[in-house]
C-alpha cells in the first residue's frame, strides 16, 4: 500500500472562553516556521524569484502575517475583536500537509498558492458538514518548519448550531478529493466559485430550490412549453405495461421523454451545472484514454448521460403513475382547489324553483369538494346567480342548500357539471390546459438538479481512484 501524498488531521477544542481558545491557535500558528509574508505583496512569480534567487524587495510592508481569512490577511488583533465576550465555543483544527516534492510538482510552491487553494476547498468542507456558510469563520496559516509544508486551518460556527463535535469522517474523504481534483490542471471537477453560488448550489440539495423568485427562474413561457410537451407525453403513454424509461414498451415516445428532459437540464436554474457536469465526463473520459488507450468502445460520456436521462426520465413517469393512480374524486378535488374561482359557472333558461335549488345544490356540492369556506361559496352562488340571470338572493339561497350531506360519485360529479355549463369535454381541456401549472414541474428540475451533483461527486471519485497510484496510493 503506496503512503498518501495529502494528510488530513482533525482535532476538535472546547472552552469556556472563547476568545481564549482562539487566541491560543492565533498565537501557536504565528510561531517561528510560519510563513509571515502579507499577500498584498505577493505574486506567484515574484515570490518563486525571491526563493529560487535570493532576491527580496524591502519596499515592501515590514508588517508580519502569518494567518488568512477568505478575505486575505488577517491578524490576531482583529481576529479576536469579532468573536463575542465571555462566551464558550468549538473550533475544529485542521492540519493538511504534503511531501515537498509532491507540493512542488502540484502548484504549491508559494504562499499565495496556498492561500487559492484554501479559498477553493474549504467551502465544500464547510457545507459537507451542513454548517451555513454564513455562519462560519474559518483562518489558515502556511508553516515551513518540518520536512513537510503544512497548512494549520481553524474552523468555527459563529453561532454555534452544529450538535456533533466531529466533523463527518465522509467530509475529510470530500476534502481530501477536492484537493486532489484542485491539483490536477486537467482533471478538476471543482473550479473556483464564488462563495455565494457554492451556498445557493448546496440550498438547492437541501430542497429550497422552490423558495427562488419565480419570476426570475419560471416564466409562464417555461410553463406552458412544458405543460404542453408533459401533456403530449402523457396523452401517448400506454395505459398497460411496464412505464419505466428504458422499457422497450416506451420505444416509440422515448423522443417525447427526452425532449422533456432536455428542456429541463437547459433551463437557466441547472444548465450551468449541466455543462460542467457533462465536461467532467469528457474530461475524464480523456483521462481513461490516456491510461488504457483510445478505443472505439470508449462510450463513457454517452453511457453516463445514458444512466442521468434514465433517472429523470423515470421521475417524469413515476408522476405520471401517481398522478392515474389517485382517486378519481381526489384528482378533481386538487384542480378545483386551485381553479373553482375562476371557472364562471352558469345554467341557462331555469325557471323552477326546484331546478335552481337542484343546480345550487350541485355547486355548493362542488365547493365543499375544493374545500371552500361558508363565505367563498356565497360568493360562488353570487357570480353564477348573476351570469344566469336568476333573481334570487344568495342567502336564501345558501341557506336551502347548506343543509345538504349528499357524497359524489364520478357520475354526479359529471352531471353537475352538465347543469353549470360544463360539458365532460369543456372540463377535462380546462383542466389540462392547467395541468401542473403551479409546481409539479419545478420538482422535476430539482430532482434533476440533485442527480448532477450526486453524480458529479461520483465522477470526482472515480478520478481519484484511476490517478491513485500518481497522488495518493489507497490512502483515502
Amino acid at each position: 500500500m503506496s503512503k498518501s501524498n495529502i494528510i488530513v488531521r482533525v482535532r476538535y477544542k472546547k472552552d469556556m472562553n472563547f476568545q481564549k481558545l482562539v487566541a491560543g491557535w492565533c498565537n501557536y500558528v504565528s510561531k517561528d516556521g510560519a510563513d509571515g509574508k502579507s499577500l498584498r505583496n505577493l505574486s506567484s512569480i515574484n515570490e518563486m524569484y525571491e526563493k529560487e534567487l535570493g532576491i527580496y524587495d524591502d519596499t515592501k510592508e515590514n508588517e508580519e502575517y502569518y494567518i488568512w481569512s477568505k478575505n486575505g490577511d488577517s491578524n490576531k488583533k482583529d481576529i479576536i475583536k469579532e468573536l463575542p465576550k465571555d462566551k464558550s465555543g468549538r473550533m475544529w483544527n485542521i492540519v493538511i500537509s504534503f511531501p515537498p516534492d509532491f507540493a512542488n510538482e502540484h502548484g504549491l510552491k508559494t504562499k499565495q498558492d496556498y492561500y487559492l487553494m484554501t479559498k477553493s476547498i474549504i467551502p465544500n468542507l464547510i457545507l459537507d458538514n451542513d454548517m451555513d456558510l454564513t455562519n462560519t469563520k474559518w483562518y489558515a496559516s502556511l508553516h515551513l518548519d518540518t520536512d513537510n509544508p503544512h497548512l494549520h486551518i481553524n474552523l468555527f460556527e459563529i453561532e454555534q448550531r452544529r450538535k456533533k463535535d466531529t466533523l463527518n469522517r465522509t467530509s475529510i474523504k470530500y476534502l481530501k478529493s477536492n484537493i486532489s481534483s484542485y491539483l490536477i490542471d486537467n482533471t478538476k471537477f471543482y473550479k473556483e466559485q464564488d462563495y455565494l453560488f457554492l451556498g445557493l448550489d448546496r440550498k438547492i440539495r437541501k430542497s429550497n430550490f422552490t423558495k427562488m423568485n419565480d419570476q426570475l427562474f419560471f416564466n409562464s413561457k417555461f410553463r406552458k412549453t412544458l405543460n404542453r410537451d408533459l401533456l403530449k407525453l402523457y396523452d401517448k403513454l400506454p395505459k398497460r405495461g411496464r412505464l419505466q424509461y428504458n422499457s422497450k414498451n416506451l420505444d416509440y415516445c422515448r423522443e417525447d421523454i427526452n425532449k422533456i428532459i432536455e428542456k429541463i437540464l437547459y433551463h437557466d436554474t441547472i444548465k450551468y451545472e449541466f455543462e460542467k457536469y457533462y465536461h467532467s465526463l469528457e474530461e475524464l473520459q480523456r483521462e481513461q484514454q490516456k491510461i488504457y488507450g483510445k478505443s472505439k468502445d470508449n462510450k463513457y460520456v454517452e453511457n453516463k448521460i445514458k444512466r442521468l436521462y434514465s433517472k429523470i426520465g423515470n421521475d417524469i413517469l413515476y408522476n405520471f403513475k401517481v398522478y392515474n393512480s389517485k382517486d378519481f374524486l381526489l384528482k378533481q378535488k386538487e384542480f378545483l382547489e386551485i381553479n373553482i374561482m375562476n371557472m364562471n359557472f352558469v345554467s341557462r333558461n331555469i325557471k323552477k324553483k326546484s331546478t335552481i335549488i337542484r343546480h345550487a345544490t350541485d355547486l355548493y356540492k362542488l365547493g365543499k369538494l375544493a374545500s371552500l369556506t361558508d363565505s367563498d361559496i356565497k360568493k360562488l352562488l353570487s357570480n353564477w346567480l348573476k351570469k344566469s340571470n336568476i333573481n334570487y338572493d344568495v342567502d336564501l339561497i345558501f341557506s336551502a342548500v347548506s343543509s345538504t350531506r349528499d357524497t359524489m360519485n364520478v357520475t354526479d360529479f359529471y352531471k353537475a357539471l352538465s347543469h353549470l355549463g360544463y360539458s365532460k369535454n369543456r372540463y377535462d381541456n380546462l383542466k389540462n390546459k392547467s395541468f401542473y401549472k403551479n409546481v409539479r414541474f419545478k420538482q422535476f428540475i430539482k430532482k434533476a438538479n440533485h442527480y448532477l451533483m450526486v453524480e458529479r461527486k461520483k465522477e470526482e471519485q472515480y478520478l481519484l481512484e484511476i490517478l491513485e497510484k500518481e497522488l495518493q496510493g489507497r490512502d483515502i
